[in-house]
């Protein structure tokens, strides 16, 4: 199973683009909001399944948050403003410990990060599409093996 999570495009679709020529197929690609018609248009350019959650400038009828089994993994997908990711990600924590998540991916903050936690993985793809001062757009790829091992990059786009 191979995922790409993109967040944070904010219209701006150029890098989406470039990634999903670069990366080739993929089985699903979740959008984790600031900009939800980006989402529905980067569905119109690929043949796997796009899912999203809106953000904070998303002013569309959308999930906020969604939680999906995928390969006996559950995976949590949430903006983070609601969550007050920029703090810290205490609460975010929490609501992945209620909804027993194995993986939480967020964006909300344009700054990539990944880290273990309790044995669950907390991964922010950074920006696709509003770098924000950081050097590079980024996204991510997360790939789980026949054994449910999850593996994951954050990758620039270059």
């Amino acid at each position: 199973m191979k995922i790409i999570v993109f967040s944070d495009s904010h219209g701006n679709l150029r890098s989406a683009r470039k990634v999903l020529d670069f990366v080739g197929e993929v089985d699903i690609i979740f959008h984790l909001g600031d900009n939800v018609r980006d989402a529905v248009k980067i569905q119109q350019m690929v043949s796997c399944p796009v899912k999203y959650v809106k953000g904070n400038t998303d002013f569309v009828e959308a999930p906020i948050e969604i939680r999906e089994e995928i390969c006996g993994k559950v995976f949590y997908l949430t903006h983070g403003h609601l969550h007050g990711i920029k703090s810290n990600l205490d609460r975010l924590f929490y609501a992945a410990q209620e909804k027993k998540a194995d993986v939480v991916l967020f964006g909300h903050s344009h700054v990539p990060y990944s880290k273990e936690i309790n044995e669950i993985l907390f991964l922010n793809p950074g920006s696709i599409g509003d770098k924000r001062g950081q050097p590079n757009e980024t996204y991510a790829i997360i790939e789980i093996d026949s054994s449910g091992k999850v593996q994951w990059e954050i990758v620039k786009v270059i």
